[in-house]
């Protein structure tokens, strides 16, 4: 499905989402996300955002922090390619998490389809933990020859370390014992006071601990320091022959990692999206493959969170159909009375049931398929295209009839304004009837009163109208279907506060407009 997302504020549920997730390639997915292209693959996501959802009612682990290895992998298909201790023991990691996905699969069937996927590559695994410690560094055991050379290293130490005893005590420092021993590169060197290092026959290394200490390498240290360092040598580069050697494992293992990959962000996006349900108390849509709507007591996201965070006041739930008996809704009513919202609830739910969200709502909510949905909301005057706000208008009326048929669910606010309010009416009544005459879903916000009585008439449309109490004379904010209503404009004005003697006066002139007399006194 195509959607105008910028217009439906979708970003905000894609942050929400992000927020929840465990790794990086979840996070990207959140960011990423869009309508799926059809209603099966909407319907598999939501299957497994309702997995995810009972697993973490149930109690069920949480997914762990992964680190990013796309990186890692790019490198390892590279010829001749070593990856870091590190980067080998987060690929590791990431299999380690497979492996137990694949078991939270095998008791929630529906969070992955191909359960196979989670499985990586185990040879490789068992390699990579036989020769990498979950630090990143390489087992002394990852071959026989670097075996050979950490014993050779561990002896060569231990002759140095014998030689700086010796030469401690001959200065009477022994008690400093391995404290004064310190290691720079593979070279050990004694730590001492500087009055202590002027005794000493042998190379100046440089201070230490801010000063207070100096490094040296007395003179009979040096031949086995070098011996040492060369074996040193030898180890890093048996050590770089093994992780190139782990590296060529990873290339040969790259589809198999890839799908791994892919089988991890479909989880973690989908538990993403079943924290988000808890959090929203929301539900799983039904998902029809007819292009209708019906919605039961249903709220904004980002209005309802806001009011659970105490930022907000409580939304009023919204119930809606759009179906054969109301293909078209035509919805007036006073300013500031919730008409937009309407527009950007409806479409906003209606994007996420086809990403496989659920929506939040306290009844049912069954959405069809629809091809996409085309949405004109606020003022898209453009100063930068020289575009008044009617003709930003007809720019989207262009492409609305180009585009829209009987799978187009179209949202559009204040059709016919910008203009003189007899032509707008006059534009407006004709888009509709072309909307009309292709069978279109729509939600239309009008401020227009001939289209009232057009609609009335209608056998495609039906007036819908936003609640106005008349005793407390403010907006309710409910949705009624099959009336229409007043836009109250100079009662919401009264109550911002706008001057007595103003109204007055133009209360006066409406009353001389609506008796056909439109001349000033």
């Amino acid at each position: 499905m195509d959607a105008d997302l910028d217009a439906l504020e979708f970003a905000a549920v894609r942050r929400l989402l992000e927020r929840l997730t465990a790794t990086p390639y979840g996070a990207d997915a959140a960011r990423a996300l869009v309508p799926a292209p059809d209603i099966g693959a909407a319907q598999a996501l939501q299957r497994a955002v309702t997995a995810a959802r009972r697993a973490i009612e149930q109690g069920a682990a949480a997914l762990p922090r992964l680190p990013d290895i796309r990186a890692a992998l790019r490198q390892a298909g590279q010829a001749r390619a070593a990856l870091a201790g590190t980067a080998l023991a987060h690929i590791a990691q990431l299999m380690r998490a497979g492996t137990a996905l694949r078991a939270l699969c095998a008791q929630y069937p529906d969070l992955y389809p191909d359960e196979g996927a989670l499985a990586g590559a185990p040879q490789l695994l068992a390699q990579l933990d036989a020769a990498v410690t979950p630090g990143g560094r390489v087992n002394d055991t990852a071959s026989p020859r670097l075996a050979e050379l950490a014993q050779e290293m561990s002896r060569g130490r231990a002759d140095v370390e014998d030689l700086l005893r010796q030469r401690l005590a001959a200065l009477g420092a022994a008690d400093e014992g391995d404290d004064a021993i310190v290691s720079s590169g593979s070279r050990l060197l004694l730590a001492v006071a500087p009055q202590v290092a002027d005794t000493i026959k042998g190379v100046r290394r440089g201070p230490a601990g801010h000063g207070r200490r100096y490094l040296v390498e007395p003179l009979e240290a040096v031949a086995a320091n070098n011996r040492l360092e060369a074996c040193a040598g030898r180890r890093d580069a048996e050590e770089l022959a093994v992780r190139r050697t782990l590296t060529a494992e990873v290339a040969a293992a790259l589809e198999a990692l890839e799908a791994l990959l892919g089988a991890v962000t479909w989880i973690d996006l989908a538990f993403a999206a079943g924290h988000l349900s808890i959090h929203m108390n929301a539900h799983a849509p039904r998902l029809v493959p007819e292009p209708l709507l019906r919605l039961t007591a249903v709220y904004h996201p980002a209005m309802l969170l806001a009011f659970a965070d105490r930022r907000g006041p409580c939304p009023v739930p919204l119930s809606i159909a759009l179906d054969d008996s109301h293909p078209m809704l035509l919805v007036t009513g006073p300013n500031t009375g919730g008409k937009t919202v309407v527009l950007k609830t409806v479409g906003l739910l209606v994007t996420m049931a086809h990403c496989g969200l659920h929506i939040p709502g306290e009844g049912e909510a069954v959405v069809g398929r629809f091809r996409r949905v085309i949405v004109d909301i606020g003022d898209r005057q453009s100063l930068l295209h020289q575009l008044s706000t009617f003709a930003s208008h007809v720019e989207v009326l262009i492409r609305l009839l180009r585009e829209a048929d009987g799978e187009t669910l179209v949202l559009m606010d204040e059709l016919g304004t910008g203009t003189d309010p007899e032509e707008g009416a006059a534009l407006a009544m004709a888009v509709l009837d072309e909307l009309a005459h292709r069978r279109v879903r729509g939600i239309i916000t009008t401020h227009l009163s001939p289209l009232k009585g057009y609609a009335a008439s209608h056998p495609y449309l039906t007036n819908a109208t936003m609640r106005f109490d008349r005793e407390r004379l403010a907006p309710t904010y409910e949705l009624v279907m099959g009336e229409s209503g007043s836009s109250h404009g100079l009662t919401i004005a009264e109550r911002r506060g706008l001057a007595p003697a103003l109204l007055q006066a133009a209360r006066a002139h409406l009353a001389r407009l609506e008796a056909g007399r439109g001349a000033p006194p």
